[in-house]
């Protein structure tokens, strides 16, 4: 009976069928995941993992199989599910959850493949870890693995050596998911970034020349996504920016396909400051419905910039960026950084008064890290600087580097300092107020949009926690915030509403995992 309740997908139409369990492995507890923001929405994680669901779509013609997933953010795991093969995947965060994944399937005598980021980058850590190794892109390795798995021929080792074309990389097939589980539905528009910074591992797996899908593969993601319920699509590049050209098309599409619907989605991504340098596509990101750009900001310490060859930031006047994105009606997520050799304790009033003066609400602060294989990571090696030969993939909370003007204790204790600091109640809202103050630009393209019940019980559903759930000083920012928006600027108030669901996660944060004492 147990059978009939287990959710699969079929390839192929011929005998015997092998099944194979796709696993997207658990978060360990971190600020990156925004677990609180999607409790309090009433979902189960921010995303799904796209790299399962992109193996699906790429099975070819010829062979008969049939998946299971588990994404265990989303469900539990069964270790005793029937299958011929287990398949994980994950990043270096995840290095922990997935050796423990490879030994209980191997134990309990089930065949497992592993790939992904962390299989990739760190793949001399995980020899013999499984029976299969997947090392760099899948696209074409897979489907070859396919084929000789079901003839009992494959190879131990798949090493994708040179880049694939992504206009071979297919849409996932989300079939498995259930799109309320998530925030967001992920679609990769291209990878590769040219930029140097020191810190950054992502090349080592996708390389540095821009490589994009073409406009038409991302607007059949694009509307996937939508059939299937998505109310926000987040494009996860590691640069949207890195192809100029290509992300000008692409918005211009979202934008002719967007303003029809009537239920538009938003967006959001990753990018470079150098969006605020061309007022243009900074205006398309506005009228494409894009809400929240991650920003790689690290810190305005100029000198801290050129040590880790941050040179893109430095351009132009990084206060009047922010503020000009801000000014468009899109949130600019700060991403900074503290812990670089020209960083002493003067930094973290630097970085205060920066967030304060942009009225920027939301920021999130790392602590500076040195991935295996990176430049800094060899640096500090020859300054025998490194704690460790290890990087957990967790930018909170540690550090595997020893620090040049602080002490790792005062570094991690001003860390946290600041972060009490810029996520106080009363600090946070009066940012709030100001960013919601000075929005100029405002998006009139979408007359075809119609109410949308979905995003009108998230508001319901984060009115009921803050009034009777919510500790007393988050409650306040939050009702004195809506009233305050009511009255001032009451079109903004869904943005408010956005501000206040994420802002939930950071006060979580800071209240049950930043240590009290250092």
């Amino acid at each position: 009976m147990r059978m009939n309740h287990i959710k699969t997908r079929r390839y192929g139409s011929g005998d015997p069928v092998k099944r194979i369990y796709l696993v997207a492995p658990r978060h360990p507890e971190n600020f990156w995941s925004m677990q609180g923001t999607a409790a309090l929405l009433g979902a189960k994680t921010l995303m799904p993992n796209a790299a399962l669901p992109t193996l699906m779509a790429l099975t070819p013609p010829g062979v008969n199989v049939e998946y299971v997933l588990c994404d265990e953010n989303v469900s539990e795991l069964d270790w005793n599910m029937p299958c011929d093969l287990a398949v994980i995947t994950g990043s270096t965060l995840h290095k922990k959850r997935i050796h423990e994944l490879c030994g209980g399937f191997r134990k309990n005598g089930v065949e497992t493949a592993l790939g992904g980021a962390y299989a990739s980058i760190n793949h001399d850590q995980c020899t013999g870890l499984a029976n299969y190794h997947f090392i760099g892109e899948a696209e074409y390795t897979w489907p070859a693995f396919l084929h000789q798995w079901t003839k009992k021929c494959a190879r131990p080792v798949y090493h994708q050596k040179t880049y694939i074309d992504l206009k071979d990389s297919p849409a996932p097939d989300w079939s498995l998911i259930d799109v309320k589980d998530y925030i967001n539905i992920n679609v990769q528009t291209g990878r590769g970034c040219p930029n140097h910074c020191e810190f950054c591992d992502v090349t080592q797996y996708v390389g540095r020349k821009p490589r994009t899908k073409s406009v038409e593969q991302v607007m059949l993601e694009v509307g996937n996504a939508h059939a299937m319920g998505a109310r926000t699509v987040f494009f996860s590049d590691d640069n949207f920016l890195a192809n100029r050209i290509f992300a000008r098309k692409l918005l211009a599409a979202v934008i002719e396909w967007n303003r029809v619907q009537t239920r538009p989605l938003s967006f959001s991504t990753q990018i470079t400051v150098e969006i605020a340098d061309d007022e243009e596509l900074l205006r398309m990101c506005a009228d494409a419905r894009f809400s929240v750009l991650f920003l790689g900001v690290e810190t305005v310490r100029r000198k801290s910039l050129e040590e880790v060859k941050k040179y893109l930031n430095l351009r132009f006047d990084i206060f009047e960026r922010i503020k000009r994105i801000s000014r468009y009606g899109i949130m600019p997520f700060l991403g900074m950084i503290v812990g670089f050799d020209h960083d002493d304790e003067s930094v973290f009033a630097e970085l205060d008064d920066f967030i304060t003066r942009t009225n920027s609400p939301i920021a999130g602060i790392s602590l500076l890290n040195a991935p295996r294989n990176t430049p800094l990571y060899r640096r500090l090696e020859k300054e025998n600087r490194l704690v460790g030969d290890d990087f957990s993939g967790e930018w909170q909370l540690d550090t595997n580097i020893i620090p040049k003007q602080l002490s790792r204790e005062a570094l991690l204790s001003h860390y946290c300092e600041l972060f009490r600091k810029i996520y106080d109640p009363d600090t946070f809202h009066s940012r709030l107020q100001g960013w919601l103050g000075q929005v100029e630009y405002q998006n009139v393209l979408y007359v075809h949009k119609k109410f949308d019940r979905r995003q009108f019980s998230h508001g319901i559903r984060m009115f009921i926690y803050f009034l009777f759930a919510a500790a007393p000083a988050e409650r306040k920012v939050f009702f004195k915030t809506v009233i305050e928006t009511g009255k001032v600027n009451p079109g903004q108030m869904r943005r408010a509403f956005s501000f206040l669901a994420q802002y939930h996660h950071f006060y979580d944060f800071v209240h049950s995992k930043l240590p009290e004492r250092i």
